[in-house]
This record gives structure tokens, C-alpha cells and sequence, in this order.
């Protein structure tokens, strides 16, 4: 197999896959995870969509930290490969960068253009992960096989 590419290998996992799973902590220092369906942008930020009233929108506050994972569904032990995430979560409230987003979901996901979806949608918050450290796994090239990466 080539050598790793990061700028090309992660991007395209990302476009890849849609589901990341989301691991937050609460104000009484109980752990949370929930699935939630993303995009990603040209500098790797997860974006996802969710009610402001879910147990994980109310821990992430206005940049709380979390974690995330995001694999490629495989069963087979030597295919297995994913991202490990680090970074901060916050609400997105700026209209510009909020039709980017929609922009990004609406072209990933499909479905969301449909109503009710989109009016659904619509009624909930967008949020938006900044990764500031990565391990990408890749057992395709030997069990156990990472490579990390701290982030700006």
C-alpha cells in the first residue's frame, strides 16, 4: 500500500462515512455518546445537526470539549480503519457560515431537502466539532497500524 496521505486519505474517509459517534461529558461528570450524521469542511470540522434540548447539545455549551470516532464499517480484523477525534463543540450562529453548512449537509445528505425533513431541520441547531487532534487507524496496513496528528 502507498504511504499515508493525510490531506487526501482523511478528507475522503470523512466524505465516506456519515455517522460519528459523539462522547461528551455532563455537569455531574457522567460520560454521553450519541450517533449523530456529519459533514466535513475543507479544514476537517465535523458539522451535525440536533435538538438544543439533547443530553449532548446541552453539554457541548459554547465550546465544550468532546471526542468523536468515525470508522468504516468492516468485519473483518484487518480492514478495519477510522478516525479518533479530539477537539471542541459549538453551536453554529453565524448566518454565513450556517448556509455553508446547510450547503455541505444538503449535498451529503440528500434527504434533507425533503419536507418535513428540511422543515424539521431547520427547527434544530446545527453544531460544529473542531478537531484539534486526530488517529487515523488503518489495519489494511498492518494490525494496529495509526498515525496521529495535532491540529491548529
Amino acid at each position: 500500500m502507498e504511504d499515508f496521505d493525510f490531506n487526501r486519505e482523511i478528507p475522503e474517509f470523512l466524505a465516506d462515512c456519515r455517522t460519528a459517534s459523539l462522547a461528551t461529558v455532563g455537569p455531574d461528570g457522567r460520560p454521553h455518546a450519541a450517533n449523530v450524521q456529519y459533514v466535513h469542511d475543507e479544514s476537517l470540522k465535523l458539522y451535525f445537526v440536533s435538538s438544543s434540548e439533547s443530553a449532548h447539545s446541552r453539554h457541548v455549551g459554547d465550546g465544550a470539549p468532546v471526542a468523536a470516532t468515525i470508522y468504516a464499517r468492516n468485519d473483518q480484523p484487518d480492514h478495519i480503519r477510522g478516525v479518533q477525534i479530539h477537539g471542541v463543540c459549538r453551536p453554529v450562529h453565524d448566518e454565513t457560515a450556517m448556509n455553508r453548512v446547510w450547503e455541505l449537509y444538503v449535498e451529503k445528505f440528500a434527504f434533507a431537502q425533503t419536507y418535513p425533513m428540511r422543515r424539521t431541520i431547520e427547527s434544530q441547531q446545527f453544531y460544529e466539532l473542531t478537531p484539534h487532534w486526530m488517529r487515523w487507524i488503518d489495519n489494511r496496513r498492518g494490525f494496529g497500524w495509526k498515525v496521529e496528528r495535532e491540529l491548529d
